[in-house]
């Protein structure tokens, strides 16, 4: 996907969360760890959540917030990649899965704050607040839910 605007970033969101899921699952579906499957699924599911949950910013964010123009961090950093199955997760434990995982949410929340300190005063910043809020949000469930599995 080629990402020019923040309409862009959202849908480029909402697309990757979809793809992490079946990325994640696919590739954890092999291990022989069960807590490792068991949270594949469950972060599968976050993962579907948080997809519903930005596309539903789009229809309600004004067309000068989604059409602010944000080109030039993709110069420099480059986008996760969830396209290919990565057979290395299948051989991870539960805790190293989730914190390849907290890498990831470090990287878009790392991407959504470089965006907003270059448009903070333009109302591109409110979406991109959120953006920040529902990943780091997202991040603290899924955290208290490892926690909580590590007990089983």
């Amino acid at each position: 996907m080629h990402i020019e605007t923040i309409q862009d970033i959202v849908e480029w969101s909402a697309a990757f969360h979809r793809s992490f899921r079946t990325h994640l699952q696919a590739s954890v579906a092999t291990s022989q760890d069960e807590r490792a499957k068991m949270l594949s699924h469950y972060i599968g599911d976050h993962q579907l959540n948080l997809a519903k949950t930005i596309d539903a910013l789009t229809p309600t964010e004004s067309a000068n917030a989604l059409g602010t123009w944000c080109t030039e961090y993709f110069n420099e950093q480059p986008l996760p990649n969830t396209a290919k199955i990565n057979p290395r997760w299948a051989e991870l434990s539960a805790d190293e899965i989730f914190s390849d995982v907290n890498g990831i949410y470090e990287q878009l929340v790392d991407l959504y704050r470089y965006l907003l300190s270059r448009c903070a005063a333009t109302p591109a910043s409110e979406t991109l607040q959120q953006l920040i809020d529902i990943h780091e949000h997202q991040l603290k469930l899924m955290a208290h839910s490892v926690n909580r599995l590590q007990d089983i």
